[in-house]
């Protein structure tokens, strides 16, 4: 049997293994990045695509590492969209630039100063109502509307611009749980195998006994979904506690309807809570702060969806950095959020640096595996409401 020898593979074609991979190639590293499904599927997929700065968190009162490492990460992904980056992003699309948060009257306080002063500086500000976006004005909301350079990228487009100018090395492994034997069955052998697939990670790494140390944790979620949508908006409405009551991003279906795609805490409920349930949390929220919404006519779906990632020294938070467990050649690793697939990328290229894992600038064929297909998004696969 020939014996096909790579700088790197990748196990798991999301954002996080998306990101290195188009970056190891563009550097002449011979790059194999194996997917058990579609390209862009799970995780990524199921993302918002929002390329949070930290903002969010600090109006919640969570001035923290989490609010303060995530502020440089939407610079890094606008470098990459202007082609400027270690990866070039300029081909994807970006939904909108900036977001807002809701904020309802009596809530506001002193919050604004709050964040401009001590955490995130310049990148936020009170809209005045004469300058509302006019969906906003139509929509009923009474409150402060507060400006938030953060960008949203309609992820589908993202995951495209990372894998088309490699796709050949994109290629499907039927045996996702057994990663080595996959390997061996096909006489690939690497200097490095980085494993991304965040649900997968920890199995892997138990069945390898390399789990000594590691720590992850699962935050399961039901997203909900509304179309028709009425307009697009991208905005966090912003209630007492630590988390957004929703935050809402618009995104086109393949049949060009609108949909609503909405997180928060009305997606913070399980995975196993009866659909009605979060769709009478999504109602609830929009009719509060978006009354003149009519949603008698829409149609609504769900997706439950986990989120696996390094375990938080924080009960129910997310960690303030991707997580990296690092085992002889392999890497285990999980971005935490989309944001951080750059931070992600660079900490696996200090890794192959330290380890002087250099670039060969070979390309090994392997159009002997299969292709992997690109994932659709969530609401062209869900199952609606009549």
């Amino acid at each position: 049997m020939v014996e096909r020898n790579a700088d790197i593979v990748i196990f798991g074609a999301g954002i996080a293994g998306l990101w290195t991979f188009n970056r190891l190639k563009s550097l002449g590293y011979d790059v194999l990045l194996l997917e058990s499904q579609k390209i862009g599927g799970g995780q990524s997929i199921a993302s918002q695509g929002i390329i949070h700065s930290g903002l969010k968190y600090a109006f919640a009162g969570k001035i923290n590492k989490l609010a303060q490492s995530i502020s440089a990460m939407p610079d890094m992904w606008r470098d990459a969209i202007r082609g400027q980056g270690p990866v070039d992003l300029s081909s994807v699309r970006v939904n909108i630039s900036s977001q807002y948060l809701l904020i309802p009257h009596g809530f506001m306080g002193g919050l604004v100063k709050l964040v401009t002063k001590q955490a995130l500086g310049s990148n936020v500000h009170e809209v005045k109502p004469e300058h509302w976006p006019e969906p906003i004005k139509q929509s009923g909301f009474k409150g402060s509307v507060i400006y938030m350079d953060e960008p949203v990228l309609d992820v589908a487009s993202a995951v495209h611009s990372l894998a088309a100018p490699y796709q050949d090395c994109i290629r499907l492994i039927d045996t996702p749980d057994q990663p080595l034997e996959f390997l061996a069955r096909h006489n690939i052998t690497a200097k490095k195998i980085i494993f991304t697939g965040a649900a997968s990670n920890q199995a892997i790494a138990a069945d390898l006994g390399e789990d000594d140390g590691l720590r992850t944790q699962a935050r399961p979620l039901k997203m909900g979904m509304m179309r028709p949508a009425p307009f697009e908006i991208y905005a966090h409405l912003v209630g007492t506690s630590d988390k957004p009551v929703a935050t809402i991003t618009t995104h086109k279906a393949k049949d060009g309807t609108l949909v609503w795609y909405i997180g928060g805490q009305v997606a913070e409920r399980g995975k196993e809570v009866p659909d009605q349930e979060v769709i009478n949390a999504a109602k609830s929220a929009l009719q509060r702060y978006l009354p003149q919404v009519d949603t008698k006519a829409v149609q609504w779906a769900t997706l439950p969806i986990d989120r696996i990632e390094g375990a938080s020294d924080t009960e129910g938070w997310m960690p303030d950095t991707p997580s990296v467990h690092h085992k002889g050649a392999h890497l285990y690793c999980w971005p935490t959020k989309l944001t951080f697939a750059p931070l992600l990328s660079d900490k696996i290229m200090q890794t192959l640096q330290q380890d002087n894992i250099e670039p060969s600038k070979t390309a090994v064929d392997w159009a002997f595996l299969p292709p992997a297909p690109f994932a659709d998004g969530p609401w062209d696969c869900a199952d609606w409401t009549k």
